[in-house]
């Protein structure tokens, strides 16, 4: 047996969850100190034992003779991923401070951040699915016990999306596996030794990793559970949504479906950039019509990943490196507008660009912030949004020009609904009913959080080099 500081990344969540559970009054504390306890050992003993390591159990039993183990592992990418999902957790729960809400709040968010550790660490496809699937019953409860008016109507619908994709996801992996169980004659679940078959066998298999993946990213036509979920959720909610659970798409095309069929990912280069581009374009246009501020945030979390999936099916070095950053960067960008909608709320009781006006002069920290978050989402250069972007169009670009003039064409869509509206909130003179009036300026908890995603902001922007040099030490067997 040998276990240690991975198995302790996923576990000491686990077990917080359940201290806070039983902790009444005290949830609250519990769940920071067990979050801010798992972002610091993240961080220290990553340092202290290196960016990759490998975690397994060695001995047999009834179910490994199936070829299953516990297995874990971390390299570039996965270290980031962790790290972004044990950060935005703390963030998360801070921004939830004032809330009254019961114990079982502050369990959830504990649980979700173990499963989403746990999909970043497995190396054991069927671990990998088990994890995937915890993550969806403490989303479901968020959304559905502290979300919005429509809660459960918007908790079912997320529910009944990403179980559909569980299912295809899971078709795919037992394909995988029966394929390879024909082939070698055992069993094989470990992710480093995939190999999917050739033929229309192959490519059925294939797609049903792409459906399934593609759900949670979301892949148009099946992202409509997104804005529902997004619009319901508590702002802590949809920044763990936005900024981690939508990652674990696009990771897990990078984890499985290429590797396991590198030659089919060339082959359909073409319709899967082309799925990514429609991504792009229709996220764009959607959030151009929206006039709820939240919304507009949802459906722009459609468009952005869709750069990201255009960086990694180009194969590139640059695409997959670019677009890998930009899982990370969107996490900071959208993860950062989506609390400051949730602090506007929580002043106002509205969402909506026309609800306000020139909250610039009476909010001006709000301002600032705001307008980061809106310029590095928009890719402004200086900032982390840029630099995932500009690297995803140039790797695409060397493959298949076509679909980075639709994806340069998006980066101005982008500009056209993010700057009218924080114009709209910000800039313009109130109108009739306008509740600027209620708003008032950040507390210190509510700056401290914000600054810590802007410091990240910048310094990705600013310079990049070590988060690209972590993340293609992950990425080098995948290109083409």
């Amino acid at each position: 047996m040998t276990l240690g500081w991975l198995s302790l990344a996923w576990m000491l969540p686990a077990l917080f969850g359940a201290a806070a559970m039983m902790a009444g009054a005290r949830a609250r504390g519990v769940a920071l100190w067990g979050s801010g306890l798992t972002l610091s050992l993240w961080f220290v003993l990553g340092w202290t034992y290196g960016l990759e390591g490998v975690e397994s159990l060695s001995e047999s039993g009834p179910v490994l003779a199936w070829g299953i183990r516990y297995a874990l592992f971390t390299d570039g990418l996965s270290w980031s991923l962790c790290g972004l999902t044990a950060f935005l957790t703390l963030l998360s729960l801070l921004s939830s401070w004032r809330l009254r809400v019961s114990a079982a709040y502050w369990a959830c968010f504990l649980w979700l951040e173990a499963a989403l550790m746990g999909v970043f660490l497995a190396r054991d496809l069927f671990l990998f699915y088990v994890f995937w699937e915890a993550t969806l019953i403490p989303m479901f409860f968020i959304i559905g016990l502290w979300g919005s008016e429509n809660r459960r109507h918007a908790a079912m619908k997320f529910f009944l999306f990403t179980f559909f994709g569980s299912l295809f996801l899971l078709l795919g992996l037992l394909g995988l596996v029966s394929e390879n169980h024909r082939m070698t004659g055992g069993w094989n679940w470990d992710m480093a030794a995939l190999t999917g078959p050739d033929g229309g066998m192959g490519l059925a298999i294939f797609l049903a990793l792409i459906l399934g993946f593609g759900v949670k990213v979301p892949i148009v036509p099946f992202h409509a559970w997104l804005p529902d979920a997004h619009t319901e959720a508590p702002a802590a909610g949809s920044v763990m949504l936005a900024g981690v659970m939508l990652k674990m798409g696009v990771y897990g095309i990078l984890r499985v479906a290429i590797p396991a069929f590198p030659k089919l990912a060339w082959d359909l280069l073409p319709w899967l950039g082309l799925l990514a581009a429609v991504n792009v374009i229709y996220g764009a246009i959607c959030a151009m019509a929206q006039s709820d501020l939240k919304r507009l945030v949802a459906y722009s979390s459609v468009s952005h990943l869709g750069f990201c999936l255009l960086g990694v099916f180009s194969r590139t070095p640059e695409g997959l490196t670019g677009g890998s950053l930009q899982l990370i960067n969107h996490g900071l960008s959208t993860g950062a507008l989506f609390l400051l909608v949730g602090f506007l709320y929580e002043r106002a009781h509205r969402r909506g660009l026309a609800d306000f006006g020139d909250l610039a002069s009476r909010a001006p920290w709000m301002t600032l912030f705001f307008s980061i978050a809106i310029f590095s989402s928009i890719g402004l250069p200086g900032l982390n949004g840029f630099v995932g972007e500009f690297m995803s169009l140039a790797g695409m670009t060397r493959v298949f020009a076509g679909l980075a003039v639709a994806g340069v064409l998006g980066v101005a869509l982008s500009a056209a609904y993010a700057l009218p509206a924080y114009q709209a909130v910000f800039w313009r003179e109130p109108g009739p009913g306008s509740v600027s009036a209620q708003v008032g300026d950040l507390d210190g908890r509510e700056k401290a959080i914000l600054w810590a995603l802007t410091v990240l902001m910048f310094a990705i922007g600013l310079y990049p080099k070590p988060w690209l040099e972590m993340i293609w030490s992950a990425m080098q067997g995948l290109q083409l």
